[in-house]
């Protein structure tokens, strides 16, 4: 009769084990299912784009500002982590080059004239996965600064000293609305397109640089 007895409760504890191990994978998997945590993504992406505002710090010519507005061209990149089912939060940081040649003050620029606008901060976008398209919207906000080297006499390869040429350093804070799709190259890998328009504010009125800006790059996922 003992033997017997311990034979029923060796096969109860042997199903309630079997029972207990089923309903740990099923609350894991859904654990898995609706965890904060998705994974990660990270890349860099080439842009383009036009940029307006005025530097009143610019020098003038012919009773004209030599500040100038045109194309502007950089590289920059951007790490989020995935969280939830659709937010995205991370960091960016950008580096624009906008050359004399390329604006509307070209004509009383000499060349080697420029504006660089470095900036970086944070961002956070709603994404929706939908297959091989990854839809997003999202803003960003940070700092930067904007150099301005303003040649109107001389020439850059040049040793002599210029009489007439401004440099000038700016600082600014700013605001970046946005919108993007990623393409899903493999399920690590993907192509992707944004679009943003960067508001720069400088002693509280926006400044120079801002403008629209067409991104173009790679995104690697984790």
């Amino acid at each position: 009769m003992p033997r017997k007895l311990n034979f029923m409760r060796a096969k109860v504890l042997f199903m309630c084990l079997f029972i207990a191990c089923g309903m740990s994978a099923q609350v894991s998997e859904g654990i898995a299912k609706n965890k904060v945590y998705q994974g990660f993504s990270g890349g860099m992406m080439l842009h383009a784009g036009y940029q307006f505002g005025q530097d009143r710090n610019a020098p003038t010519a012919g009773g004209r500002s030599a500040s100038p507005q045109g194309a502007t061209f950089g590289i920059g990149g951007a790490l989020r982590v995935h969280l939830w089912k659709h937010l995205r939060t991370g960091f960016e940081g950008f580096v624009s080059t906008m050359p004399s040649a390329m604006t509307d003050a070209h004509d009383l620029l000499k060349p080697g004239s420029y504006v660089r606008v470095g900036c970086g901060g944070i961002l956070a976008d709603c994404c929706w996965r939908l297959d091989k398209a990854w839809p997003y919207i999202g803003g960003a906000i940070g700092g930067g600064s904007m150099k301005g080297l303003y040649i109107l006499d001389g020439d850059q390869n040049s040793w002599a000293q210029d009489a007439n040429s401004t440099f000038h350093k700016q600082s600014f804070f700013y605001v970046t609305p946005y919108v993007g799709c990623d393409y899903c190259i493999t399920r690590k890998v993907h192509i992707t397109f944004r679009l943003d328009w960067m508001l720069a504010i400088h002693k509280r009125e926006l400044c120079m640089p801002t403008g629209p800006r067409l991104y173009f790059g790679f995104m690697f996922c984790h």
